[in-house]
């Protein structure tokens, strides 16, 4: 039995996260992303895959480099305390990337999976594990993701930040109630930029997160969106800017019913080109708001 085995044996609350990796030439060295959130150091068992196996106990520690001999397909078994995980768009590993076989519960505050454009699978449950992730920015900017699971954030209830969390992913829609227990969230900074797969959100898909001051570009370029969720419950926000800036009007998303004047809020929030290139919008008879509505600011 392998040292990280024994300690799933004698704690039984540890529960290893799992990634999967696929190489195709000999001798890859792939080096395992691991950070130190919060200044958190790592307590980490590490199976590689093939048999062999490492502890690590910091950021720097060598033993964080593994070399693949033979090309293959390897799940990278991680158990113990470990606060972050950040691909961050490294060339060198985003693409080894192909899935996160269990979320397990190891501490993480932070994961990055940037970059990672062959990830196109994630657990479909067992989300306990990451109650404790303040930071999805990026999370799975730039994968090849084409649907987000039901629930993913329901134990995050201390996350604060979804900062491109999606953005530039594959995603064709939003399910319903994702964000409802993150109610400590302050910023969507371009959670979904440039999801142009992405047609339909939920219309309460903001429902309470009353906390966020911060929808900067958060549709930005989402060229299939058929609807837009309200922000009626989002009553302090400062800045709308580019949230819904298009790059062109030649798409399905300029034919939305606008029902809410962000811009008639006091104090007016910060709306540059929220709806540029949205000329669509008033053209459906149930629209409170056509786009000769919108201040030239803001379009």
């Amino acid at each position: 039995m392998t040292i990280a085995r024994r300690l799933i044996k004698m704690e039984g609350d540890v529960e290893p996260f799992i990634v999967r990796i696929q190489t195709t030439t000999a001798n890859k060295v792939l080096e395992l992303p691991i950070y130190a959130a919060d200044f958190r150091q790592p307590s980490i068992v590490v199976e590689w895959g093939d048999g062999s196996s490492s502890t690590i106990t910091s950021t720097s520690d060598p033993d964080r480099f593994h070399t693949y001999v033979t090309p293959g397909t390897y799940d990278i078994t991680i158990t113990g305390f470990l606060s972050g995980f950040r691909v961050d768009n490294n060339s060198n590993y985003r693409s080894l990337y192909k899935a996160v076989v269990q979320w397990g519960n190891v501490g993480l505050i932070t994961v990055s999976f940037y970059g990672c454009n062959n990830l196109t699978s994630i657990p479909s449950s067992g989300f306990a594990g990451l109650n404790s992730v303040i930071n999805w920015n990026n999370t799975f900017r730039s994968t090849g993701l084409t649907s987000i699971p039901a629930g993913m954030f329901d134990e995050s209830t201390s996350s604060q930040t979804f900062v491109d969390t999606f953005s530039f992913s594959r995603i064709t829609s939003v399910p319903n109630n994702l964000f409802d227990n993150n109610t400590q969230v302050y910023s969507f900074s371009s959670c979904f930029n440039a999801c142009t797969s992405l047609t339909t959100v939920p219309t309460e898909l903001f429902r309470y997160n009353t906390q966020v001051a911060n929808f900067s570009s958060t549709f930005r370029n989402c060229r299939a969106l058929t609807n837009i969720p309200t922000f009626q419950y989002n009553t302090i926000v400062t800045i709308f800017l580019n949230i819904f800036n298009m790059s062109s009007t030649s798409n399905q998303s300029s034919q939305w019913d606008l029902d809410e004047a962000l811009w008639l809020r006091s104090p007016e929030p910060l709306g540059t080109t929220a709806f540029r290139n949205c000329t669509g919008i008033g053209t459906n008879p149930s629209s409170t708001y056509s786009y000769a509505d919108i201040p030239s600011n803001w379009k």
